[in-house]
């Protein structure tokens, strides 16, 4: 018997400030059936659905920790962006997940 697992990867694209959208041939290449191979068992991945979305920390809930630069969303804010990081604004610095402190509730 087997069962259907949704798996969900993000990415991160840099692309110049002139590219109005992601380039199609990275679209395409990203959107595409994959075999992988884990243990000498080949695992096939059917490809369901992309999503692209350009980020912008002026207008969305999103930045980039002050301590490592990964791009973060505040779990403290409502509108938090499924795919980044979580993180949470502490002492007033965007800080990630990891660079939190232990104890606080967004700490990884």
């Amino acid at each position: 018997m087997k069962k259907t697992v949704l798996v969900n990867v993000s990415y991160y694209v840099e692309i110049d400030e002139s590219d109005k959208e992601l380039p199609q041939e990275v679209k395409s290449k990203l959107c595409e059936n994959r075999e992988i191979e884990i243990d000498d068992k080949k695992v096939y991945l059917k490809w369901n659905q992309s999503s692209f979305l350009v980020l912008n920390s002026e207008t969305m809930n999103c930045g980039r920790c002050v301590d490592c630069g990964c791009w973060v969303t505040d779990r403290e804010k409502n509108d938090a962006i499924f795919g980044l990081d979580d993180g949470a604004v502490y002492e007033n610095r965007l800080l990630c997940d990891e660079c939190l402190p232990h104890d606080h509730k967004w700490a990884f």
